[in-house]
């Protein structure tokens, strides 16, 4: 995170003169903390930095904590330590001796057993662990963190210096949990979002400020892959006809200069199906620290052709339909007749019609609309 202002959060950013160590590699290792939650294998980076930084031979963290079944998911640090990672999923996870200690304390094996009783546990006969020391974080998202730093026997123990360094890195830790919690919470309701969007047939393409394409969802993707009426001119969008591009590119500078605004248009198709319905709005403007392109419009596309697809199984789970029930209300609900919905289905008319009775009973409606009314709010919401 650079340019990330640590002092303006209260949280240390120098070691202590009196341990004398290098400034330089105590600020790595903080930067670190923040950096590494970012990335695909979360944790190891920093650790790595730890084990430097505090001269120990294995540095792990376990999130969230290890039940007594399940040690949940954990990070060893260096790679050689893959026995020992293995090892504390297997049964040593259980002999923890740090496991109940107080949170955000950081705690030496010392300070919960006898020097007897630890060099007699299963973890340090089995690890060569001879000293431990390590803290048990609690940030404001609520899952305990597990950080355990570990020496050999034939090295000097953790004395009340490395204690008060460790001390350093809890804030740090605590904050990048949050961040990271806060930002997986807003991806989570982006994803459920955007699923929502997708059993509706509507494609999403969003833009950056220079109106290039910064992502398309899979039901976007295809409809740009066909051309037919919207396409992709290098990274900027296009129609099929000048007139059209022109207009859409009026839209989306409109929307670019007032984010609150909503525009919508027709795009006329090569194919002579019926015209794609595009919905056009733009993001409210935020500052980005990293200078990333920012999403700055989003583009909503239904092509009205593509019949709706829903699993039967929730339209009978939701309304305790039968599978005959299912599939005849799936058909009304993509715009067929009664007729045609029968006869495609291979049923006779008469049956048709008992079945749109039933469906009428078990959904509380007397007319069709109000059918694919209910059905669009319940089955495809």
């Amino acid at each position: 995170m650079d340019g990330f202002n640590f002092n303006s959060m209260g949280i240390p950013t120098t070691s202590s003169p009196a341990t004398g160590d290098c400034p330089d590699l105590f600020n790595r290792t903080v930067h670190a903390v923040y950096q590494s939650v970012r990335e695909d294998d979360p944790w190891r980076s920093w650790l790595a930095l730890m084990v430097k930084y505090f001269q120990v031979a294995h540095a792990a963290i376990v999130v969230p904590p290890s039940a007594a079944s399940c040690p949940g998911y954990m990070v060893c640090v260096p790679a050689g330590g893959a026995a020992l990672e293995r090892a504390y999923r297997g049964q040593w996870h259980q002999a923890d001796p740090l496991i109940d200690a107080p949170p955000d304390r950081v705690v030496l094996a010392s300070d919960i057993v006898t020097d007897a009783q630890w060099q007699g546990s299963g973890f340090s006969r089995d690890s060569d662990a001879g000293h431990v020391m390590g803290v048990n974080i609690m940030p404001q998202a609520g899952t305990m963190i597990r950080l355990r730093l570990h020496r050999l026997r034939h090295v000097p123990p953790f004395a009340a210096g490395d204690r008060q360094r460790l001390a350093m890195f809890v804030p740090h830790i605590k904050q990048a949990m949050t961040l990271t919690a806060h930002l997986n919470g807003n991806a989570l309701q982006m994803r459920i979002y955007e699923e929502g969007l997708e059993r509706l047939n509507i494609g999403v393409i969003v833009l950056d400020e220079t109106a290039q394409l910064l992502r398309a969802s899979p039901t976007a993707r295809r409809m740009l892959d066909r051309a037919d009426g919207l396409r992709l001119a290098g990274r900027y969008l296009a129609a099929s006809t000048l007139a059209e591009t022109s207009e859409l590119q009026r839209l989306l500078d409109s929307v670019r200069e007032h984010p609150a605004r909503v525009a919508a248009m027709c795009l006329s198709r090569p194919s002579r199906r019926r015209k794609l319905a595009a919905v056009v709005r733009g993001f409210p403007r935020a500052m980005e620290p990293d200078g990333r392109a920012r999403p700055a419009v989003a583009v909503f596309l239904r092509d009205p052709d593509t019949l709706a697809g829903p699993a039967h199984d929730i339209a009978r789970q939701m309304f305790d339909f039968t599978p005959a029930e299912a599939h005849l209300a799936i058909e009304l609900l993509n715009g067929l007749s009664l007729d045609e919905a029968a006869g495609k289905l291979g049923i006779l008319r008469n049956t048709g019609r008992a079945h749109l009775r039933a469906i009428f009973s078990k959904t509380g409606v007397s007319r069709q609309s109000e059918l694919v009314r209910v059905l669009l709010n319940g089955v495809l919401a």
